[in-house]
C-alpha cells in the first residue's frame, strides 16, 4: 500500500467509532454488526479478512503492495452515502495530515482475539457518544452538521425505543 494510502485508512480506522454515526443510522443497524458475521465488529483492518471491518485487497495481475480495493464492512444500507462518504474523506484526510500508520493486518478472525482489539460500538448510542468526543470530524465535517447528525439520530433512538415494532416497517421505507 502507498505511504498516502496507508495514513488515509489509517485515519478512517482511527474514526470508524464515530463513523459508524453516518454509516450506521439506526438501532437496527447494530444487530448485523456483530463478530462472526462479515459486518466488522471490531476496530481493525485486514487483507481478504471477512470479518474486519476495513478490508483491502489485491486483485490477481495488479503488482504486490498496490491495493486496489478498499472496503468498509460497517456502511449500512439505510445510511445517507454522501454522509458516510463525507465522514470517511474527513477521518482519511485527519490521516493524511497527522501521518497516521496502520497497524499490523488482522488476518485472524477478530473474535478470537477479544481484549487485544476494541471493540466497534454496540449501539446508535455509543457511536453517537464517540462522535461527541471527535473533535476532528466536528472541524472537517463542520459542527452544525454534526450536531444535526446527533439530533437526528437521538429522534431514531428515541423512536424505536417506544416502538418496538418499528423494525418491521424499515423494508418499506427504505
Amino acid at each position: 500500500m502507498s505511504k498516502v494510502g496507508e495514513e488515509f485508512v489509517a485515519g478512517v480506522l482511527d474514526h470508524l467509532p464515530s463513523i459508524l454515526a453516518f454509516t450506521a443510522p439506526l438501532p437496527n443497524s447494530y444487530d448485523r454488526i456483530q463478530p462472526n458475521t462479515w459486518s466488522g465488529a471490531y476496530q481493525c483492518w485486514g487483507k481478504e479478512n471477512r470479518e474486519a471491518p476495513l478490508r483491502t485487497a489485491c486483485p490477481p495481475g495488479i503488482p504486490n503492495g498496490f491495493v486496489s480495493n478498499f472496503e468498509i464492512k460497517s456502511f449500512d444500507g439505510c445510511a445517507n452515502p454522501h454522509l458516510g462518504l463525507a465522514a470517511i474523506i474527513a477521518a482519511g484526510i485527519d490521516g493524511l495530515r497527522r501521518h497516521f500508520h496502520l497497524p499490523q493486518p488482522i488476518d485472524a478472525n477478530p473474535a478470537t482475539l477479544e481484549g487485544k482489539l476494541l471493540r466497534l460500538p454496540k449501539s446508535l448510542s455509543e457511536s453517537l457518544e464517540a462522535l461527541q468526543k471527535d473533535n476532528v470530524l466536528k472541524e472537517l465535517i463542520g459542527e452544525k452538521l454534526v450536531v444535526a447528525i446527533t439530533g437526528v439520530r437521538k429522534a431514531e433512538i428515541e423512536y424505536y425505543s417506544k416502538n418496538k415494532e418499528a423494525y418491521k416497517q424499515l423494508i418499506h421505507r427504505y
